[in-house]
């Protein structure tokens, strides 16, 4: 069997007070240092033998100390970014204003004048490194470090559900330093599980 440990990076601080999505100079703060060791903890017998994330500080960050516990050193790989969104850098009540702060931002006419990434090229981008990952490391477990509407996405992928705001409702949303396991069996079906 292989198994994927997708998460989510721990909570950050804000040097500003915006979302950054994929600006720079957001680091774990405390709290995120204590939940990613946290999560290190709980997966330190799950015979992990490769380590994956995005460049992003807190995604970095996060890996560093899981590969720490885990003894192994995080790669780098582009398809775990953070989305590209017209809300980089707006502050919470900026956002308030456009009446969309869930799943519906990917319909919305705001949000795909400015050529936000839709849920299908996420969508994409996820499952390719997946898809690559489980196929080079077959029959061991992996781990990827990455953002939170690409986990959600990579849950619903295999899970089977629609890869829509509507299909991604159903789902509860991914806590910080929280995630999903999903365990690939001989025929290829896929079983998920989140992660306590």
């Amino acid at each position: 069997m292989t198994t994927i440990y997708l998460v989510r990076h721990g909570q950050y601080s804000s040097p500003t007070p915006v979302i950054p999505f994929r600006l720079p100079g957001f680091h774990l703060s405390e709290e995120g240092k204590v939940q990613a060791q946290n999560l290190a903890n709980s997966l330190k017998n799950a015979e992990i033998t490769a380590l994956f994330t995005s460049h992003m500080e807190r995604t970095q960050e996060t890996a560093a100390i899981l590969g720490a516990t885990i003894g192994l050193e995080p790669y780098i790989d582009e398809r775990l970014l953070e989305v590209r969104s017209p809300l980089e850098g707006m502050t919470k009540a900026e956002i308030e204003v456009i009446h969309v702060w869930d799943w519906s931002i990917y319909d919305s006419a705001w949000y795909q004048e400015r050529h936000g990434e839709t849920l299908g090229e996420i969508c994409v981008r996820t499952k390719a490194i997946c898809e690559e990952k489980r196929r080079e490391y077959d029959g061991t477990s992996i781990l990827m470090v990455t953002h939170g509407d690409v986990v959600m996405i990579g849950a619903a992928l295999y899970m089977g559900l629609p890869i829509t705001s509507d299909g991604l409702k159903t789902l509860p949303y991914v806590g910080m330093a929280g995630g999903y396991r999903i365990e690939f069996g001989e025929l290829n079906e896929a079983n998920v599980y989140p992660l306590d």
